[in-house]
């Protein structure tokens, strides 16, 4: 038996050659390179603007800066979520309003999210939750009722597209990541996009310590010499250019990539959706979900100890598997800083117990799919006597 790791990148000769490409030229950083980046990106997202940033959650964290959130300010997330969301909300000296998950979407409840809104209310973060944006179309409308901007966590979603909507268009500004388990995998590496020419310059400084002078801006003519100048507070978020040509050549893939995830995500939901305890996702017929993994939850018969029972089962079968997402509100440091507990988000607390993510990457085979469904299936049938929690 092979071992299914979790995720596995989609490399070919011609990515190889495009980062080699870089070492041997000239800079390595806020180049060429990141200049091509930045158009494709830019142009899959249909945004004027992309600013290419060190990593998804530096992405994220300047889009929220760039809206000059801070102290005082409260913005709502979602609480099944990966914890980028609220780290980067409270690094920048927000409170996190933590709203509960739609059942059907997975995505943060706009019924819920509504009511959650204040006078300190500054923005609405709209994360598509394993890549599906189709949460976002009724989200964007609480935003817009309210008067409040949308901060988009694409960092899952780059490619996902439902009718003519396309994962980056929901944001006022949106953050995009390509880690390791994504479609476009760089092992770390994102952008900020967004149609507001102002927040484009800002984000643009403050990934390079504030710098408005030509060294932040590659496409201003390069110099052996400049002037500083600085506008703002700024990071270190720059992306190195053998990363911005890794990206960019993955991308002019795309198509393809995200063609062959949804067959293993086909192939998945046709093995697995007569399984009674298992509940799998659904495949839009008019768009496309950019599947950074496979995910299934347990019937509500059972409980996390047997979810964890299961995924360890898998990784003694050497098969990937993991426990995304956990509910974000029951962090340690979120309790402690925030005094929130259980029973605050009840179905993202149920989908944090019973939700199992399996390997899913390009190259997998037919026969790899296979494999995983029926260990799942033997683990299933091994638990007795299930709890209920």
């Amino acid at each position: 038996m092979s071992n299914i790791p979790l995720s596995k990148p989609d490399l070919v000769r011609a990515d190889l050659d495009a980062v080699i490409d870089t070492l041997h030229g000239e800079r390595l950083s806020q180049g060429r390179a990141l200049l091509e980046f930045e158009r494709k990106v830019a142009h899959v997202t249909r945004r004027p603007h992309a600013i290419g940033v060190s990593s998804g959650g530096a992405a994220l964290e300047l889009a929220l800066r760039a809206l000059d959130i801070g102290d005082g300010d409260e913005v709502l997330v979602p609480s099944f979520a990966f914890p980028a969301n609220a780290n980067a909300v409270i690094a920048v000296g927000a409170t996190p309003v933590f709203v509960d998950a739609d059942h059907r979407t997975l995505c943060m409840s706009a019924t819920e999210a509504e009511t959650k809104i204040t006078p300190h209310t500054r923005a609405v973060l709209g994360v598509p939750i394993f890549g599906s944006i189709a949460g976002l179309q009724e989200l964007i409308g609480v935003c817009a009722r309210a008067e409040l901007p949308m901060v988009e966590n694409a960092a899952e979603a780059f490619g996902s597209t439902l009718g003519p909507d396309n994962a980056g268009r929901f944001g006022r500004i949106t953050a995009v990541g390509f880690g390791p388990n994504r479609p476009i995998a760089m092992g770390e590496g994102g952008a900020i996009v967004t149609n507001d020419d102002r927040l484009a310059m800002l984000c643009r400084a403050m990934r390079n310590q504030g710098r408005t002078d030509r060294r932040s801006f590659p496409d201003q003519s390069p110099d052996v010499g400049m002037i500083m100048q600085f506008a703002c507070l700024g990071y270190d978020a720059r992306l190195a250019e053998p990363l911005a040509a890794l990206g960019a050549s993955q991308i002019d893939r795309l198509d393809s990539i995200l063609e062959r995830r949804t067959e293993v995500a086909r192939r998945y939901v046709r093995r697995l959706c007569a399984v009674s305890d298992l509940i799998v996702p659904s495949i839009p017929d008019h768009g496309t979900i950019s599947w950074p993994l496979f995910w299934v939850r347990l019937s509500d018969r059972f409980g996390s100890m047997e979810r964890d029972a299961i995924v360890d089962g898998l990784h003694r079968h050497d098969i990937g598997a993991a426990n995304h997402y956990p509910a974000c509100h029951l962090l340690p440091h979120v309790r402690a800083a925030f005094g929130t507990h259980p029973g605050q988000c009840p179905v993202a607390e149920s989908l944090a117990d019973r939700t199992i993510t399996l390997p899913m990457y390009t190259s997998m085979s037919d026969d790899d799919v296979d494999q995983v469904c029926a260990t799942l299936e033997l683990l299933l049938g091994r638990i007795e006597t299930p709890s209920r929690e």
